[in-house]
């Protein structure tokens, strides 16, 4: 995220440990996303504090002479390349020597993140941050620095209102305006979440997203110290009410629950604010307490850490270096800040300006300089003889698509149920004998195998389905009675998912069937466990449901696979559809006699 900096004589006080905290909270929730699920309201917190320093940084522009456009995009402009140039062609460089594999296909979300869309690219590939298949993207992170950069564009707009407000005397009217605008931003999250489905397009739109910036913006241009300042035991009132509710946020934030798009997200930003302004009121303590040396040390470097973070991360978990989590999260953190340190060190406006006295052309001797050029052009050849798509992905493509149209030629879509038929909890007769398989992308891949290997199964499968997407399948099958009293489950894959969800499934199942449930595997697979977790809770509280341990099974046959790690290539295939023939062989031993 990308970080502003002030002079030190108008330094404001504990917003380096705010920074601090964010970024420690973003990089756990990366790390745990099972145990520090409301980690990710730490970017909610580095919009806010983005939106109050611009607006700081404007007032204390036009007081010294007046706020300059040309001056503005100069020093962002300074700020957040030379750190993002450096990583993204440290992280092309480092995937060419270890992972040349991951290039593949790159070229447009490189270019996306420096040109500042990156979050419009992911919301239009449907690549959704919460279920991404792999980690072939060290990038996708950085829709946040895009949705930054998409605001500066329009914030000379929204300074101007602000500041014509303030000529005409009616500068509340134009702070009101910028809290309008956040309004209708919530607004629109709440009518654009649909609970079930991918959030992709309200996590990371600009429209949606930007009520942090502008909140914080408007408590900027408030000023509440100078406006509104407030007695020390109000202070402290307003603290104690704060910090709980900030607590309980995050512990209730889940970045796959509604109540986080239809409140949460919203009301961190509001009680981030609030923290914001109790810690640049310079009489009460709070401010103080958060300059603590090691907070301000992190915040101070929090732009390049959460810069290097995903990339460490991604590399890491492909390398695997240790097979100890407790070792290798200690892996992860030591060279995330040792990496932020260095790019921190060469990015710096410091790093590039001419040493004093010397001429403006002297800028062209600083190391910083010519090691950034370096790291650039050297990625930027490398990228240049990589394919322009992922040849590996293209035919994974052609053949999921080609065996989906097959399933959909044998399962119609049901025709919606009069008024007056059988009720709902009247259902179809359990088919005995008959098989029914209920799966994501890695059983659309086995189709063929599945089919040779069990004559006469139902297969519903279908790319990037979820566990919360079954139920619907179900109620199509039964209805069109093809659900079988043996039912196979291969979901988890796209994302992991609660036991409840999980549970939910086997319930509309019902009792009376045998269930199969395959578990989730993926080389680079960061949410495996966090899917596997709920399947072996469900099969040891359901005497009716089995697992199928794919995760067992399938480490040792690196050649079963695309190089994604995930999907089967055809001896891959024909693995996993006789694991599950042989799972299900003592339990349906007529099954291959079935038509």
């Amino acid at each position: 995220m990308e970080q502003h900096s002030l002079k030190q004589s108008g330094r404001i006080a504990g917003l380096d440990g705010l920074r601090a905290i964010a970024i420690v909270v973003i990089v756990l929730y990366h790390m745990f996303p099972a145990t520090v699920r409301g980690g990710y309201l730490g970017v909610t917190l580095f919009f806010v504090l983005s939106g109050y320093l611009l607006a700081v940084m404007a007032m204390r522009a036009e007081s010294a002479g007046g706020f300059k456009f040309g001056a503005f995009y100069l020093r962002r402009l300074r700020r957040i390349y030379p750190a993002l140039l450096l990583t993204v062609g440290g992280t092309l460089l480092a995937m060419h020597l270890w992972f040349p594999d991951m290039l593949q296909g790159l070229q447009q979300e490189v270019l996306s993140v420096l040109l500042g869309w990156q979050n419009w690219r992911q919301i239009a590939v449907n690549a959704s941050y919460f279920t991404r298949i792999t980690n072939a993207s060290p990038f996708t992170h950085l829709w946040s620095l895009a949705v930054e950069m998409q605001y500066y564009l329009v914030w000379p707009l929204l300074y101007l209102i602000y500041f014509a407000g303030k000529r005409r005397n009616r500068e509340v009217d134009s702070i009101a305006v910028l809290f309008g605008l956040a309004a209708i931003s919530i607004l629109e999250m709440i009518i654009l979440y649909q609970p079930g489905g991918d959030p992709s397009r309200v996590y990371y739109g600009t429209d949606t997203r930007v009520h942090a910036l502008l909140i914080g913006s408007a408590l900027g241009f408030l000023d509440l110290p100078r406006r509104r300042p407030l007695l020390e035991s109000d202070g402290w009132t307003l603290f104690g009410i704060c910090m709980p509710l900030l607590l309980a946020v995050v512990a209730l934030a889940d970045d796959r629950s509604p109540v986080s798009y239809y409140a949460l997200i919203p009301l961190s930003a509001v009680l981030f604010s609030v923290t914001i302004a109790l810690c640049s009121d310079s009489r009460l303590p709070f401010g103080r307490w958060l300059d603590w040396g090691p907070l301000s040390w992190l915040g101070q470097r929090s732009y390049e850490i959460y810069l290097v973070m995903y990339p460490v991360l991604a590399l890491v978990q492909r390398w695997k270096p240790v097979e100890n989590p407790a070792l290798l999260a200690l892996i992860e953190i030591g060279l995330m800040l040792v990496l932020a340190s260095i790019v921190h060190l060469l990015a710096v406006p410091a790093a590039w300006a001419p040493r004093p006295g010397w001429k403006a052309r002297s800028r062209f001797t600083r190391p910083a300089l010519w090691i950034t050029l370096a790291v650039v052009g050297l990625s930027a050849y490398v990228m240049a003889g990589v394919p322009m798509g992922n040849v590996d992905a293209a035919l994974l493509e052609k053949e999921l698509t080609q065996n989906r149209a097959q399933i959909e030629r044998t399962i119609p879509t049901p025709e919606p149920p009069a008024e007056t038929e059988t009720p709902a909890e009247t259902r179809t007769p359990v088919a005995a004998n008959t098989v029914t398989m209920i799966g994501d992308s890695v059983m659309l891949g086995a189709l063929p195998a599945l089919q040779e290997a069990m004559p006469g199964c139902v297969v519903d499968a279908m790319t990037n389905r979820q566990v919360w997407d079954a139920i619907p399948v179900i109620d199509t099958l039964e209805a069109n009675g093809q659900l079988g009293s043996t039912v196979v489950l291969a979901l988890g894959t796209n994302g992991y998912f609660d036991y409840q969800q999980g549970q939910a499934v086997i319930n509309r199942l019902g009792s009376e069937r045998q269930i199969y449930w395959v578990t989730a595997y993926g080389e680079n697979l960061w949410w495996q466990e966090l899917s596997n977790e709920p399947i072996r809770a469900i099969a040891r509280d359901n005497p009716n449901v089995q697992l199928i341990e794919w995760d067992a099974f399938a480490p040792d046959h690196e050649d079963w696979f695309y190089s994604d790690g995930i999907h089967l290539v055809e001896p891959g295939q024909q693995a996993y559809a006789g694991m599950i023939a042989e799972a299900l062989g003592a339990a349906v031993p007529e099954l291959e006699s079935n038509p």
